[in-house]
């Protein structure tokens, strides 16, 4: 989960049926913003749900209210539901200040995604517990099941990937990985606060990359 920021919509655009935001302009926008992958595990899916961050079941308006709404995939918005309304959100603070996601690859894989919380208000506690299942499992086989693949299918080659530039950037600093590193962590990037939080922990990186991490 990475800092977003959502566009100011057109005067002449409403939000009045489910219609209205699940194609159309509206949709566009939104997904632009998400930078067309989950906000949440920030894997860009081939199943796209729109997501109220805070969920709209006691509070009608809510459903409606662009600022509650976000692109998410299948699994992250399942898993989410209406348990996890008070989480962090993205466009009104930087996940990245509260959040700290990193891997461990043994033996070509990745047994659990490592989820620490850097404050301890009830709000980032509760992100990161819906992180941890997101990542590392849940309560049924299926939701295992495409734990395992979000993070060996999905996450593992494009972390890999990216410790590739890492090492091209030191062994031939010549060739232009610096671009790449910078364009991977961008927060459009997929995973982009684990491939953030690599550069921060290597002081080297860090003081080369510092001004793309703002």
């Amino acid at each position: 989960m990475v800092k977003l920021t959502k566009s100011l919509l057109p005067d002449d655009i409403k939000i009045e049926s489910d219609n209205d935001y699940r194609h159309g302009t509206v949709f566009h926008i939104l997904a632009e913003d998400c930078h067309h992958k989950c906000y949440i595990c920030e894997d860009k899916p081939t199943s796209i749900n729109v997501e109220h961050i805070v969920s709209h079941r006691n509070d009608p308006a809510l459903k409606y209210n662009w600022h509650n709404l976000f692109i998410a995939c299948t699994h992250c918005n399942n898993i989410k539901g209406t348990r996890y309304d008070d989480v962090i959100n993205p466009t009104e603070c930087d996940p990245e200040d509260y959040i700290a996601l990193s891997i461990e690859i043994q033996n070509d894989f990745i047994d659990t995604v490592h989820v620490d919380f850097l404050q301890q208000d009830p709000c980032t506690l509760k992100t990161a517990e819906l992180l941890r299942f997101v990542y590392n499992g849940g309560s049924t086989d299926i939701k295992e099941i495409e734990c395992v693949n979000l993070r060996n299918e999905h996450l593992l080659p494009d972390i890999k990937l990216f410790k590739q530039y890492i090492q091209g950037f030191f062994a031939e600093p010549e060739l232009g990985y610096d671009a790449i590193i910078k364009k991977e962590i961008d927060r459009s990037s997929k995973f982009a606060a684990f491939k953030r939080k690599i550069i921060r922990d290597n002081p080297e990186l860090l003081s080369f990359f510092s001004d793309a991490l703002v």
